[in-house]
């Protein structure tokens, strides 16, 4: 008689930087927030150990349908779509999406399974916006998903509090400060 297996499963996490591209940093949506927040993320990063770290780029089309929403905001080729000075140097994946949730129209789901990723740590701008969608795309990808919510900022600061609450509310997600993760 042959005895079963007992698979361990090892969780496997990666950290998700959503968009600190110039246009929501320091460009046409920028604060003295999400500057803040891009510094703090670059620190929070380089104490990462051992984990895979994906950085999204919003990246838009001339006459992007978005833009009747928001108007012309990091249009491909241009420094608004570029990735801020804080994030270079840091080893990571970058996707280019033109979507809210950085799952949709992507690679993304595809890289992180290839690396057989579990977990999510996701950070960004905006809260309300990118980083909400992208946590939603995670949830309905059946990742486990935790928000650092002190490296997040919303171009609404009125938004970002609302939106990590829906975000532990409706997708289950945990949100908690940089200090708090075990890296």
């Amino acid at each position: 008689m042959e005895c079963d297996r007992v698979r361990k499963t090892v969780e496997k996490t990666a950290i998700i930087v959503v968009d600190l591209v110039h246009d929501f940093v320091d460009g046409k949506f920028g604060s003295d927030h999400a500057k803040e927040v891009a510094g703090k993320t670059r620190e929070f990063l380089l104490g990462s150990k051992n984990m895979e770290i994906v950085m999204t780029r919003d990246c838009h089309i001339r006459d992007d349908p978005e833009f009747s929403v928001w108007g012309e905001h990091c249009l491909q080729g241009t420094k608004g779509s570029e990735l801020v000075p804080e994030l270079s140097g840091i080893d990571s994946y970058v996707v280019t999406k033109r979507h809210y949730d950085a799952f949709y129209d992507s690679d993304l789901d595809g890289f992180l399974r290839s690396r057989r990723i579990t977990s999510l740590l996701v950070c960004g701008i905006s809260t309300d916006i990118c980083v909400r969608h992208t946590v939603a795309g995670a949830f309905f990808r059946n990742y486990r998903i935790t928000v650092v919510g002190d490296l997040c900022a919303s171009i609404d600061p009125d938004a970002h509090e609302i939106a990590l609450k829906e975000m532990k509310n409706i997708y289950g997600a945990s949100v908690i400060m940089s200090g708090e993760v075990k890296m």
